[in-house]
């Protein structure tokens, strides 16, 4: 009795601040993931990028056989996010649509754990609650994080390995709890991460980075350190190294993937309008594709708080079957010149909507590069009684550095796989586990503001949830099951 009492009090424990429990910080963590829950019971399976693809790679699986080309144009994924709905298949004969359907739920897990160290990493930096109800409320607000999550796909894995990650590190050189427990842990998330999508690995530089730094500032625990480093080495080769050796041995490299690879890393590989194209009347007119195509800035923008791609909030049904179509299919439907009898779509009426969508997410969105700046200034401040303790600008160095890793990550593989007709590589889903980082970040910003003024930071805080009002239709799925059943 004593131990459960322990572990809800651990559980609960980051909710508490200065005064007993935060309703507040509650409410929005309950909220978020009600949100999360309504869409993996609404959202259509075989709806989201490369839907198909993905469900194929779990036919494949179920059958306990690694994926190869002909199976899945997936192949190249890492198989953690497909291995639960695999085995429901191979142990239990459940059909493929169903085993898909609760791999949606378990992505509500993910999302808990997800919010849920979010919210201890900023119990670590600052335990007052201003600095987790700004994170969480900023990752609330976008609708990539509910899409996402929504999908069967390897990114919420990576989401949550990643915040587990982060605060495993921060607990471990912050705290100095240097301990064998501690650095398994910290090694086997590494090495699930990495067996969940590539994109995991554009967070370990970061944190090798950070235990080399510690260890050159603490002689007294450069051994601790060692042995820390030498564990996340071995759990990341043992749990993931396996699946990179194969991929290597089949297709000759740890990298294969199913576009083909330029030559060598070279900005040009993109055209300038890849960089610099913003298409400023469109990205607030009707930010749907075909338009402003391999443009980085209104497409990741439109995927960030809108549907670019159109899987999630723009949708299409042909009425004769039923059965939902994706944008593509939908646009394709739209060349006859007209809309068809057959199909019931919000293709051309939704887009006005998601203008304004992204006009009232400029708001928001300026809170990420004033938060950065902020962050720089208040770690470079020299003034004994600063923004920021010594230890809690090592926190911030280390998100900033972790932020700038996985983008570097994200920039290179768009110039080294470029799709120079569509540019259907730019999702800011690949980029999610990206978010809680900088949120993170605003958080901090809002501490500050809270104490120089409780108006403004009353204000901020009124104007975004006026936004997350009116952005409401983008957060819950319109590739509804119920729909065509």
């Amino acid at each position: 009795m004593k131990q459960i009492k322990n572990v809800i009090h651990s559980c609960l424990e980051p909710f508490r601040s200065e005064n007993g429990f935060n309703g507040w910080l509650i409410f929005i963590f309950v909220i978020i993931n009600c949100i999360v829950l309504l869409n993996a019971y609404l959202h259509d399976p075989l709806i989201g990028y490369d839907a198909a693809s993905h469900l194929k790679y779990i036919k494949t699986l179920s059958q306990l056989q690694l994926v190869r080309p002909e199976d899945s144009v997936e192949f190249f994924s890492p198989p953690l996010p497909y291995v639960f709905p695999a085995m429901l298949i191979s142990l239990t004969g459940m059909k493929i649509i169903w085993a898909a359907k609760m791999s949606q739920y378990l992505n509500f897990f993910l999302s808990l754990g997800s919010t849920w160290y979010l919210i201890k990493i900023c119990h670590l930096i600052n335990p007052k609650s201003t600095l987790k109800l700004g994170a969480l409320v900023f990752l609330g607000m976008l609708p990539v994080y509910y899409k996402t999550f929504a999908f069967i796909r390897g990114e919420p894995y990576v989401v949550f390995f990643a915040m587990a990650m982060v605060y495993y590190t921060l607990l471990i050189s912050i705290k100095e709890q240097y301990t064998l427990a501690n650095g398994i842990v910290l090694g086997v998330l590494m090495g699930l991460c990495a067996l969940s999508r590539q994109w995991g690995f554009f967070l370990f530089p970061s944190i090798f980075l950070f235990f080399i730094y510690k260890w050159f500032c603490l002689p007294r625990r450069r051994k601790s350190i060692a042995k820390i480093l030498s564990l996340c080495l071995m759990c990341i080769i043992t749990i993931s190294g396996w699946f990179y050796i194969s991929l290597n041995q089949r297709y000759g490299s740890i990298t294969a993937f199913n576009r083909e690879v330029r030559p060598q890393f070279a900005f040009n590989n993109q055209p300038w309008k890849f960089y610099f194209g913003v298409s400023s009347e469109v990205l607030f007119r009707n930010p749907i594709r075909p338009n402003f195509p391999n443009q980085f800035i209104p497409i990741f923008y439109s995927e960030m708080w809108g549907d670019y791609w159109g899987y999630f909030s723009v949708y299409g049904i042909d009425t004769r079957m039923p059965e939902f179509l994706d944008t593509y299919k939908v646009i394709d439907a739209f060349s006859v010149g007209h809309q068809p009898d057959w199909l019931e779509t919000n293709y051309e009426t939704f887009g006005s909507y998601l203008g304004r969508v992204n006009k009232l997410s400029i708001f928001p969105t300026l809170l990420i590069p004033v938060s950065l700046i902020f962050t720089v200034v208040a770690i470079l401040s020299r003034r004994i009684n600063g923004l920021f303790t010594a230890h809690q600008k090592e926190v911030y160095s280390f998100i900033l550095l972790t932020i700038g890793t996985i983008c570097a990550g994200y920039l290179g593989f768009l110039i080294m796989y470029p799709n120079l007709a569509h540019g259907d590589n730019i999702k800011a889903t690949y980029l999610l586990h990206v978010f809680p980082l900088v949120a993170i970040l605003i958080g901090g910003f809002f501490e500050y503001i809270n104490k120089k003024s409780k108006y403004i930071f009353q204000t901020i805080m009124g104007g975004l949830g006026m936004v997350f009002i009116h952005n409401i239709f983008t957060i819950i799925t319109h590739y509804r099951c119920c729909l065509i059943n």
